[in-house]
């Protein structure tokens, strides 16, 4: 049996209307891990997460968390912040909260504390009396995070948590993912459009398009899949022109400075050696890696 808080096979989901949103997806995720995923709106996102969390149920394919199908065990082990958080507006802050910990069974002495304490965490200390109908978008949002961590859940699954947030709101956002990551060791899950957030935030990347994960990794290994590199050199020489050509894609001259998208064959530490073997004096010699939004959009074809 596999244990791992997540692990998916050959998932396949189609709806009535008879759209796929996801094709024959196999995913692991590993105790500990800050898992992102970005995909376009569409790309079956929130699908996947639906059916994690046992929302709904796959056409086809297998989903197991923590090594089990589908049980109320592990739903008491989980935290979820949904994309579009509703919550009754003649409540408080603190009343929704503290419901939210009795619907936890967490311990009733402490509960009021508790609630204090990670509403404090998300920024809302001083809203505990508030009614959430008059909270703006980012304030609902945060309370959101408050009812998703206070139980302190092995996995929490984030749906676009960043909706809503000013930037001051997206740093102290991440920094509770982090903290929630680094003091327990908790397993995240992220679904996000935001590129940036995403490479800051997540040990592990996968890229969803069109319901086909097209790509997964760390950072440094989605980066390694494709680098530019840099050359000045004091003389471009006709030997140089030909050589560069046998090892590069994509080639930009101009004058003595010269950048290209290296073969896959070729082994990147030998370059300098053969520029100087075949008369070339480096000026410059730089490698250059995608970031997270140029990966996007090469492996989506930049569709919007």
């Amino acid at each position: 049996m596999n244990e791992n808080p997540i692990h998916t096979q050959e998932l396949y989901k189609q709806y009535d209307n008879k759209a796929i949103a996801l094709k024959n997806l196999s995913l692991t995720i590993k105790s500990g891990e800050i898992f992102g995923l970005i995909g376009q709106n569409g790309a079956g996102k929130t699908t996947l997460m639906k059916i994690l969390l046992g929302f709904s149920t796959p056409t086809k394919g297998n989903v197991e968390i923590y090594g089990k199908k589908n049980s109320i065990e592990f739903k008491t082990r989980i935290g979820y912040l949904p994309e579009k958080v509703m919550i009754h507006p003649f409540l408080t802050a603190f009343e929704f909260l503290f419901l939210c910990g009795k619907l936890y069974y967490l311990n009733k002495k402490n509960l009021k504390e508790k609630c204090i304490s990670v509403l404090e965490r998300v920024g809302l200390g001083d809203k505990l009396g508030i009614k959430v109908g008059t909270f703006s978008k980012g304030m609902t949002q945060r309370l959101g995070l408050a009812q998703a961590i206070i139980h302190e859940p092995d996995l929490l699954f984030l749906d676009e948590p960043g909706s809503g947030l000013d930037p001051l709101g997206m740093i102290e956002l991440r920094n509770i993912i982090l903290d929630e990551h680094k003091s327990r060791n908790a397993t995240i899950f992220i679904n996000s459009h935001r590129l940036l957030e995403a490479e800051k935030l997540c040990s592990r990347i996968a890229i969803l398009h069109k319901g086909e994960m097209v790509a997964s990794g760390s950072m440094n290994e989605l980066t390694r899949t494709k680098n530019q590199i840099n050359v000045r050199v004091e003389t471009l020489s006709e030997t140089l022109e030909k050589y560069f050509g046998s090892i590069g894609n994509q080639i930009k001259i101009e004058g003595n400075e010269i950048s290209f998208d290296p073969k896959e064959s070729v082994d990147l530490k030998q370059i300098p050696i053969h520029i100087i073997q075949n008369g070339g004096n480096i000026l410059k010699y730089e490698i250059v890696n995608e970031n997270l939004e140029e990966i996007f959009l090469r492996l989506t074809g930049g569709e919007k």
